[in-house]
């Protein structure tokens, strides 16, 4: 990995950060590399379905070369083309209505009786075939030089509602509980055999493996969500969601949840109940997105969960001495190789 030649301190950093036994803060930065012309990181999402895969790949690579990765910053691209990829692999299709946007599921299962349904990975369905077509090209042509995120694993609840509809999935709720416990059940057998494909389609027990937001491991890693959480009560998210996420986590080798909009935050004790969890990735919503959200990071840290936070060094300097929890991944806003060692060598003094 010539554009990370200290890869193998990384991976050592990563280890203990999942371990816990961090000392400090993992800080990450991706700068332009001096003298060398700027090539953006290429996106899926933007390009969509129809990429041309060579193109990509090159893209790829012509971005790692232009860029240098700064302590815990791995080099790597995301291949999705919808939040709900995931439920493409149990039959889900995706239509397209605005380029470069990303695609909305079908709701293939809408109208028909939960307690009939067959919900698994489907391997011979074109989505699975086109994504690990991709993924297996990308892999070849990047030989190593560039890790591969793959599509987030969406499932429990938000999967059944890309399959089925929210306004059906909460009906399904109060109509048939068994039901959809048996449909959750059914999601959780294809989530473990959709990470199972992915391990060996990456080579994760080699190369290890990389999230959307860049946390690495060298075992499995991926990121548990449960946008749905929102619409349901404290009593349902504990019975419908939580055990399921519980057995998401406990099949990776880091911890890290998505916790998108103030509509969520009802359920924060709840999933910090888990000793899976190690991290929390909190998003506001582009409505509170300039909200002081200070308060809810003290409240996480009390709770003795790690979190995902960004900014200049001040910020970092400052909330390294406020969050005590441990696990602080941090992507750091750096213009130069020196600025950032010299943000990264403050935290370790």
């Amino acid at each position: 990995m010539t554009s990370k030649p200290d890869f193998a301190a990384a991976r050592a950093a990563w280890d203990a950060f999942w371990r816990h036994a961090s000392p400090g803060p993992l800080v990450a930065a991706v700068v332009p590399r001096p003298g060398v012309e700027r090539v953006a990181k290429p996106s899926s999402y933007a390009l969509g379905p129809d990429l041309d895969v060579v193109a990509f790949a090159e893209q790829g690579l012509r971005w790692a070369a232009s860029h240098e990765f700064i302590g815990a910053a791995i080099p790597f691209v995301y291949l999705e083309f919808a939040a709900d990829q995931f439920a493409t692999f149990l039959g889900c299709d995706l239509r397209f209505p605005s380029p470069g946007e990303g695609g909305w599921p079908t709701h293939p299962l809408a109208g028909q009786p939960l307690a009939e349904v067959e919900i698994r990975f489907q391997t011979a369905g074109r989505w699975w075939q086109h994504i690990s077509s991709l993924a297996a090209q990308l892999q070849a042509r990047w030989a190593g030089e560039l890790l591969l995120a793959p599509p987030t694993f969406v499932g429990n609840l938000d999967a059944l509602v890309a399959l089925r509809g929210a306004e059906q999935v909460l009906t399904d709720l109060l109509d048939d509980p068994p039901a959809v416990h048996r449909a959750l059940d059914q999601i959780d057998t294809a989530h473990a055999a959709v990470m199972d494909a992915f391990a060996e389609l990456l080579d994760w027990p080699r190369l290890g493996s990389i999230n959307r937001h860049g946390m690495y491991s060298t075992g499995r890693l991926n990121l548990p969500q449960c946008d749905f959480s929102i619409m349901i009560s404290e009593a349902h998210f504990r019975e419908f969601a939580l055990p399921y996420l519980q057995r998401e986590l406990a099949r990776m080798d880091g911890g890290e949840y998505h916790l998108d909009g103030p509509g969520a935050l009802r359920h924060l004790a709840a999933l910090c109940s888990l000793p899976e969890l190690a991290v929390i990735q909190w998003v506001p919503g582009a409505a509170h997105e300039r909200d002081d959200w200070s308060d809810l990071y003290r409240r996480i840290d009390h709770l003795g969960k790690g979190q995902i936070l960004g900014g200049d060094a001040t910020r970092l300097h400052t909330w390294r001495r406020e969050l005590t929890a441990g696990r602080l991944f941090w992507n750091l806003a750096a213009r130069t190789r020196a600025e950032a060692e010299d943000a990264i060598a403050a935290c370790a003094g």
